[in-house]
């Protein structure tokens, strides 16, 4: 089987092939398939593929396109098991689909109820060991970490300044470290951020890693208790998880009430089928 491969480079740039037949709307071509500009847009969007990642979403597209072909002419399109396998997909999407439906419909936690499981639910929340919460600063020379050092002196917030001078994750999170154990962090860090009083900020700490500035936010000692913003989103998560097992039973209940349901069982100790149970809920 001979499959040409006819992927349009242009789509980098805005002006698509440069085309102006009907062919400038065509991105890629495997064979006889071929990839649209809007419909490659509107599948990315649907993956959530950055736009700038183009060439990579028509590679995989082509290479997916080119193994199907080839499933295709072995004709295993045909088998029984694809049928079932097809069912079974989309019975599970319609399932899923409903019961986010139902979910969405159904199910509101409530601050109250948040505040209600943090209290009744503490000792889960309990700190093991001491915890520090810091902001950090990292920087590849000492050049830079010393100005950013004198900023923070002036008055500037920790947080811009590890947003200008900072390099890595720590920019992004404006050096937020959240909280973390002596463990978690390297040697150097730890014995400052677990000397500092809350609110000090460090010297320079240099490491294999680079040029360092913490800031300590909070201390948390054995025994102390997380705080509710803090385990908001995990209490919610638990939350959900037993109303939406509520949601599910009710629903299973409201369906039966209206549906005629036949179920045959074995009956104990007897290897055939018998009649067991027959309802008209």
């Amino acid at each position: 089987m001979r499959i040409a491969i006819s992927v349009c480079l242009s789509f980098l740039f805005i002006g698509g092939c440069g085309n102006n037949g009907n062919d400038d709307e065509i991105v890629a071509r495997v064979g006889n398939a071929v990839m649209k500009r809007d419909e490659m847009m509107r599948r990315m969007a649907w993956e959530g593929t950055p736009a700038l990642r183009e060439y990579e979403f028509l590679d995989r597209w082509k290479n997916r396109e080119l193994v199907y072909q080839e499933a295709k002419r072995l004709k295993l399109d045909k088998s029984e098991d694809l049928r079932w396998e097809l069912e079974l997909v989309e019975r599970e999407y319609l399932v899923q689909k409903l019961l986010e439906r139902h979910f969405a419909e159904n199910i509101e936690i409530t601050d109250e109820e948040i505040e209600t499981f943090y209290e009744r639910n503490k000792d889960i929340f309990q700190v093991d060991i001491e915890e520090v919460r810091a902001l950090h600063i990292l920087t590849k020379t000492r050049e830079r970490a010393n100005l950013a050092l004198q900023e923070i002196r002036a008055g500037k917030a920790f947080e811009k300044v590890a947003e200008e001078y900072s390099v890595g994750i720590f920019r992004e999170q404006q050096g937020d470290m959240g909280f973390f154990r002596r463990e978690d962090v390297i040697p150097e860090i730890a014995r400052q951020a677990f000397n500092l009083a809350e609110g000090r900020v460090s010297q320079v700490i240099q490491s294999g890693h680079g040029f360092h500035i913490i800031k300590v936010i909070k201390k948390r000692a054995q025994g102390d208790y997380k705080e509710l913003p803090e385990v908001r989103n995990e209490i919610i998560q638990q939350l959900m998880i037993n109303e939406e097992r509520n949601a599910y039973f009710d629903l299973i209940v409201r369906l039966q009430d209206k549906t005629n349901v036949y179920i045959r069982t074995p009956q104990d100790g007897v290897g055939t089928d018998t009649l067991s149970t027959e309802q008209d809920l």
